[in-house]
């Protein structure tokens, strides 16, 4: 059988949970959360789009300089080369 004591911060326990919920519900709005969180996921893949559009110029001048050429593309078609 637990002791008055062990009830008693149980019990304690239980009401610090139910006024930490309750705090929780006065004080946040759900739709400002979601919005919130939809314009982060915005912000996060817009400069995550800027900084591989960056990186891909920076490896494309650093190529350039290394060798002298235009760095080879994968949307470029292959000519094929004439055979005489």
């Amino acid at each position: 059988m637990p002791s008055r004591r062990e009830v008693l911060t149980d019990q304690l326990e239980e009401l610090r949970t139910d006024f930490e919920a309750l705090w929780v519900a006065l004080t946040h709005d759900p739709k400002k959360e979601a919005r919130r969180e939809r314009a982060w996921t915005i912000f996060a893949g817009v400069t995550s789009a800027v900084a591989g559009l960056a990186a891909r110029k920076a490896a494309i001048r650093v190529w350039t300089v290394l060798t002298g050429e235009v760095p080879p593309s994968p949307y470029r078609q292959q000519r094929p080369q004439k055979t005489a």
